[in-house]
């Protein structure tokens, strides 16, 4: 017989859970127990009783501590899922509105672009209120909060809505569907269903989410959406901060679930497309396509742009008779462009790349393609650009590192004065900066409109400009420009002059040619500055998501620079006013100096050369000797041309001439930077502005210098790594003029080192050249100087004259210092390179050797010797017997120098004409800029009067549209209209002011500026 019940024995049998922090357990069987036998009561049988029974105690195994012990965490062995997942060889089914759903919605941009401004009127319910059902009455006012949703509300309704939910808390309502919505700053899975009301009957499922804010990621069966205020959101991030589509939902996903516990659905893909049919869909409602009765799909070339304001524009901002106007005045209607290339915004070719083309080519700033691409592939290589760019070996380096790449860079073409792209303003450059792409970029940016004067601020214009009349000839005739209408003008941009041999500098500087004011030129550069960006975001994009990237930001730029022009302007006007009165001044003190005949000769001069630039220059002196840095830089150049045809030099798209002259040029930019820093400005700002310019000038260049050092004197590039280890981290870097260059001269025992003799050579060739021109330049000031101070002396009396004096003399006297600068310069270099023995012919240059004795009043000597009258110190008796011998004074040696003057003076002659040219260059220059920004001001409001009254216009809808869709249309062609008078207003009101008050009220924005910098610094430090 068993002693155990039923019960017992089934728990014997049964496992007993133990906590995890237990070391031990029973298992079925698993005991240890005594036995005892005895017989039973008949004695047929002996039966067996265990006692002291108990488990056994044993360690625990990983495996058995809790549920989670036989879970493998990413198991090794997937032959299962790999069983599962295994493709069962049939062809997937393809779906285009997933394979590619922007080729299923571009035949629906105007149904999108209808339902947007259908938005900005009342909508379906604009006869009731949505909440009261109160009819609205004639006069009564609507309203609708976004938050709240997109329905119409009464004044009663809005106010008890809000006092009840100021916070707006969503609620989730029943529905049979789930859709992903993107709101910001959130990723919400939503459970929804489509309306089946009567109203609704009328819309279809797209037309629903569209009408609630909500904006489909495909035009099938859409499960994703993001709302129209996150797309807004991150079109603003993008085109201002530079904020990518990854980033941007990387955010959302991190707001979302900031844990990572939930699975948040990938959404990338899908926002990037929303996103850019969402801008694309703006532009086209700025620019008014959707009021246009023929449709989207009719618009023009360059008509989704934004136009600069201020640049003249027939039938805009012109008045009527505009072109017959004094011929004297015709320049205040030219337009200036500059032209410029940049090789950071490349794009690299993509294995995995499927076809993405632009949603609208051509229709704003870029090429239209297929066009684009006609053009080149018809046109005919020419000729690389000029050796006289000491830059041009980095263009042909840049035509030359195209490999895997779709485009090396893009050409612009912006409005030189106020930096705006210009409509069909920008390409892609396939291989470098090639005449074929520049000419139709060009071109292509003036398409259409009337000119009496176009000027073109180009870095290579010296070369561009010689066929550009063939090449243009070879064009589409509708991109051809009449040449007997329109003037064209070209120029070198202030910065890229310097690059330049100097007679083309002379031949092409903005500073004297006729009607451009103060231009500089360079105003691609600060437009790059702003993309540069964009260049990173966009490397990797497709074709189409990277123009469309382009074109986005373009509009924002333009539309800011638009902006703006109420503040650069008068600013701009303040300074031309201060300038252009100094240079009056400085020119009437030349000018009176002059006999009548004398000033006819040379201004006859001027209007020969002006007619034809290969007439005698009046701005520069007579080359009466070789010796020159020009010449000896030919001369070099020549050399290495036939050391290359010998197999004896190695060129690395540059000449090493050419990388001499780039280390040159830097160091006068040094000088330019010391200039401004010392110089006067009415604005502090400016100024500022200024030398922040040029010292990111520098730093663009000396990058570039630094690359060429790599391969020319790699030895300089280990100096300058050892200066950067030695300088003490916790100061600032050196600034721009303070960098040191590193040039052969500049290194120690470079004689010694084997990969800086033959620099060091050619560099001490430079130098001679330097000396010569420097010690000609230095004597012309003199000569100048000379003949203003005996002017001076005999004729002017008063304290207006002397001061009047005073100015010329110190911009004279700025001009005399820099030549000895540099000659002090280029001597100690060659002092370096060849030591005392080669510089014989070129003394050090004393103080005392550059002093003229007509510099002192006129009554010095008298007044002089007086004081020395009685005294018996021998300091005052040599001072006295000094001023009494001062016509036995020895002649300093600059004036002998290199032949010294003629007999006849001819060299005094020509120093004054030069001076007098170049100073009436400056007054011209400087009217000129006043009466431009004067006429400019005046544009911009007639531009925003005629846009206002555009606007207007199109309130009156011709295309047959749904109600509701007219009312948005016409809502938003008042509020373009409205806002555009608003902004006319207010710039009139403060162009308006003095001069005294607007000098004041810039004074004040500087000083506030400044006090905020300085406040931000001391937080910072």
């Amino acid at each position: 017989m068993s002693f155990l019940t039923h019960s017992q024995a089934r728990a014997a049998n049964r496992p007993q859970r133990v906590s995890s922090y237990v070391d031990y357990e029973v298992k079925p069987g698993d005991t240890t127990e005594d036995a005892d036998f005895f017989s039973s009561q008949d004695g047929r049988r002996g039966v067996r009783k265990s006692v002291n029974v108990s488990p056994r105690k044993r360690k625990l195994l990983p495996s058995e501590l809790d549920d989670l012990a036989n879970w493998t965490p990413m198991p090794e062995n997937d032959a299962a899922a790999g069983e599962e997942t295994a493709e069962t060889g049939e062809k997937r089914r393809r779906y285009e509105s997933s394979d590619d759903p922007m080729k299923s919605w571009r035949p629906m941009v105007q149904f999108f672009l209808d339902e947007l401004l259908r938005r900005e009127g009342l909508g379906d319910q604009a006869e009731s209120c949505s909440c009261c059902q109160k009819t609205f009455t004639a006069g009564c006012r609507r309203f609708r909060c976004r938050q709240c949703g997109i329905f119409i509300q009464c004044k009663d309704c809005l106010l008890e809505r809000h006092q009840l939910t100021p916070l707006h808390t969503p609620q989730v309502t029943p529905s049979v569907r789930t859709m992903v919505v993107l709101d910001f700053p959130q990723i919400h899975d939503v459970n929804y269903r489509y309306c089946a009301c009567d109203l609704s009957d009328r819309a279809n499922n797209l037309e629903q989410l569209l009408r609630n804010d909500w904006y489909p990621a495909t035009t099938v069966d859409p499960a994703t959406c993001a709302t129209f205020a996150t797309l807004e959101i991150f079109r603003l991030a993008a085109v201002v901060g530079g904020l990518n589509v990854h980033d941007f939902i990387g955010v959302m996903e991190k707001s979302t679930d900031p844990w990572g516990v939930d699975t948040i659905p990938d959404r990338y893909k899908a926002f990037g497309r929303m996103s850019r049919q969402f801008a694309f869909l703006e532009r086209l409602k700025r620019a008014g396509r959707a009021h246009d009765s023929s449709g989207v799909e009719a618009t023009a070339k360059g008509e989704c742009a934004v136009l600069c304001w201020a640049c003249p524009q027939e039938g805009k901002n012109l008045p009527d008779g505009w072109q017959d106007v004094d011929p004297q005045f015709q320049f205040l209607f030219m337009l200036i462009l500059a032209v410029d290339a940049n090789f950071r915004m490349r794009n690299r070719l993509r294995a995995n790349a499927h076809e993405d083309p632009p949603l609208a080519s051509g229709w704003g700033y870029m090429q239209e393609e297929k066009a684009y691409k006609t053009h080149l592939r018809n046109a005919v290589p020419e000729k690389d650009i000029s050796t006289c760019v000491a830059f041009a070996a980095l263009a042909q380096k840049d035509t030359r590192l195209t490999t895997g790449l779709r485009s090396s860079g893009v050409g612009a073409v912006v409005c030189a004065r106020h930096e705006l792209i210009r409509p069909q303003g920008m390409g892609d450059l396939q291989k470098g900066e090639r005449y074929m792409n520049m000419d139709y970029i060009v071109l292509a940016a003036v398409l259409g409109i009337t000119l009496l004067y176009l000027a073109v601020c180009y870095d290579i214009v010296c070369q561009w400009k010689i066929r550009f009349r063939q090449r243009m000839a070879s064009m589409p005739e509708d991109m051809r420009i009449d040449l007997e209408k329109t003037t064209l003008v070209f120029g070198l941009p202030v910065w890229h002059a310097m690059a330049h041999e100097r007679k083309c500098q002379v031949q092409n500087t903005l500073t004297y040619q006729e009607g451009v004011g103060r231009t500089d030129g360079e105003g691609t550069e600060r437009v790059w500055s702003d993309f540069n960006e964009l260049a990173t975001a966009t490397k990797e994009m497709n074709f189409g998501a990277r123009e469309d990237a382009i074109e986005d930001k373009v509009d924002h730029h333009n539309t800011e620079k638009n902006l703006k022009q109420g503040s650069t302007l008068p600013r701009k006007l303040i300074i031309a006013i201060d300038e252009r009165d100094r240079q009056v001044a400085s020119f009437e003190e030349v000018d009176r100096t002059l006999k009548p005949e004398l000033r006819q000769e040379w201004q006859e001069m001027i209007d020969a050369w002006n007619a034809d630039r290969s007439n005698r220059n009046p701005y520069e002196l007579d080359e009466g000797q070789n010796g020159d840095e020009a010449s000896i830089r030919l001369e070099l150049a020549k050399q290495e041309l036939e050391e290359a045809a010998n197999g004896k030099a190695t060129l690395h798209g540059s000449s090493i001439t050419s990388f001499l002259v780039m280390g040159l040029q830097l160091e006068n930019s040094q000088d330019k930077i010391r200039t401004e820093l010392k110089g006067r400005s009415l604005l502090a700002g400016e100024q500022s502005q200024r030398v922040a310019e040029l010292r990111r000038g520098f730093f663009v260049k000396l990058r570039k210098f630094r690359g060429l050092q790599a391969i020319y004197a790699p030895t300089a590039i280990e100096e300058v790594k050892e200066e950067d280890e030695g300088r003490d981290a916790d100061l600032p870097p050196p600034q721009a003029e303070a960098v040191k260059l590193f040039l052969p001269s500049e290194m120690l025992g470079v004689t010694h080192r084997a990969d800086l003799k033959g620099l060091a050579e050619k560099e001490a060739r430079l130098r001679e050249g330097q000396l010569n021109d420097n010690i000609r330049r230095l004597r012309s000031r003199l000569h100048a100087k000379r003949h203003l101070l005996q002017y001076r002396n005999d004729h002017l009396v008063g304290q207006r004259g002397g001061t009047r004096a005073a100015v010329l003399m110190d911009q004279i006297t700025e001009n005399i210092q820099l030549a000895v600068g540099r000659y002090r310069r280029a001597r100690k270099a060659l002092l370096a390179l060849r030591g005392a023995a080669a510089c014989e012919a070129w003394k050090a240059l004393e103080d005392d050797d550059i002093r003229l004795d007509q510099e002192r009043e006129a009554d010095a000597l008298a007044r002089e010797r007086l004081g020395g009258v009685g005294s018996s110190s021998r300091k005052s008796t040599r001072g006295i017997m000094a001023a009494i011998s001062s016509k036995k004074k020895k002649m300093s040696w600059i004036w002998t120098q290199g032949g010294g003057p003629d007999a006849d003076e001819q060299e005094l002659v020509d120093a004054v004409r030069v001076e007098w040219a170049a100073a009436k260059a400056r007054r011209d220059r400087w009217t000129e800029e006043v009466q431009l920004l004067r006429e400019e001001m005046r544009r911009v409001l007639r531009f925003l009067q005629w846009r206002a009254l555009w606007w207007e216009d199109r309130r009156t809808i011709t295309r047959a549209v749904m109600p509701e869709v007219k009312d948005g249309l016409q809502a938003f062609a008042a509020q373009q209209a409205a806002v555009l008078r608003q902004i006319a207003r207010r710039f009139k009101s403060s162009w308006g002011a003095s001069v005294s008050i607007a000098v004041r009220t810039a004074l004040a924005e500087d000083m506030e500026r400044l006090a905020g910098d300085a406040a931000m610094l001391v937080v910072t430090t």
